[in-house]
């Protein structure tokens, strides 16, 4: 039986007047097509071809995820308070060939992965800063923080402890102690897991709404409390903190040590085998040149006797 609908006098549950039939949405003027009044007739044309919506939104949504920022700001509205898009052609293309495709989504990012705008380099001049500072116009390559979950994920794979295995219940990972002891919660204690539950993916973590992941929130991770299709974000000085404090950081920087020793005897082959696995491309001769003065600097300070040290120095960061 399917279940039925009123039209209420002032919005009042008793007062019910006329039964409102079930329906797929439709343009004025339109000629109503044979489609099922139920899910599936709704699921049929949120992807049929009178309908540009669906390909417009799923394909904005993997750009942005590549970009940093959809060819639509606003992700999250297409409506008429939404932004314009950028780049409406573009737009427009990306959407009919997802859709020529067969809605294949690997299609699609190997399109734009192997596209002379995502190969860009991520390198500013002065140039590109007055005509186009925030990017827009895409006149270099992306370069944005990658989101918490994946912060986590990376430190993980990059120091080779991540457990490749797939489903099953959800994991408690390493937790500052007492986050559950919060008004409302209870007496409850977490209570990290242990071995490979530890190195799950971070898609596997169990999520308290109420008190949500510490290392996750920091890095503007979604309280999952309502939809969240566009994150914000933020670079404070609390994240730093996580990375060198959060017991799951440091185990994967010693793993990533110990992996680094033992894959070669020279120095400047452990500094590749590192930049490999943390930046995916080996380190140019400047930078290079940085490492090793890092690596003499810290020897020097290790070496030192113990009142003579002082606090240990701080090397040049490399990016990706």
């Amino acid at each position: 039986m399917m279940p039925t609908a009123n039209i209420l006098i002032r919005g009042a549950y008793e007062r019910r007047v006329n039964k409102v039939a079930a329906e797929v949405p439709r343009r004025p003027r339109q000629t109503p097509r044979r489609r099922p009044k139920n899910r599936l007739g709704l699921a049929r044309w949120l992807v049929s071809e009178e309908n540009t919506l669906t390909a417009r939104v799923t394909v904005n949504r993997m750009w942005q995820e590549l970009f940093g920022q959809g060819l639509v700001k606003t992700s999250e509205d297409f409506g008429i308070m939404g932004s314009l898009p950028t780049h409406p052609e573009l737009l427009d293309w990306l959407a009919i060939e997802f859709r020529r495709s067969g809605w294949d989504v690997k299609a699609f990012y190997r399109l734009a992965l192997t596209s002379a705008t995502y190969r860009q380099a991520a390198v500013q001049t002065p140039v590109k800063v007055e005509k186009d500072r925030d990017n827009s116009l895409f006149s270099r390559g992306p370069r944005f923080r990658m989101d918490a979950e994946m912060i986590r994920d990376q430190a993980l794979a990059a120091s080779g402890t991540m457990s490749p295995r797939m489903g099953g219940p959800g994991t408690k990972p390493y937790q500052p102690e007492n986050i559950w002891e919060v008004v409302g919660v209870g007496i409850q204690a977490y209570r990290p897991d242990k071995g490979e539950n530890l190195y799950r993916r971070s898609l596997y973590n169990y999520w308290r709404r109420m008190a949500p992941p510490a290392s996750l929130d920091l890095f503007n991770a979604p309280s999952r409390e309502v939809s969240c299709v566009r994150r914000d974000r933020t670079n404070t000085p609390l994240q730093a903190l996580v990375i060198l404090n959060d017991p799951q950081y440091i185990e994967a920087s010693r793993q990533l040590a110990q992996r680094t020793l033992g894959a070669a005897k020279e120095d400047d082959a452990r500094f590749q085998f590192a930049a490999e696995r943390l930046l995916a491309r080996p380190l140019k001769p400047a930078e290079l040149a940085v490492v090793r003065g890092s690596l003499a600097n810290l020897k020097k300070h290790y070496n030192a006797p113990t009142g003579r040290r002082r606090s240990a120095p701080q090397g040049r960061r490399l990016t990706r």
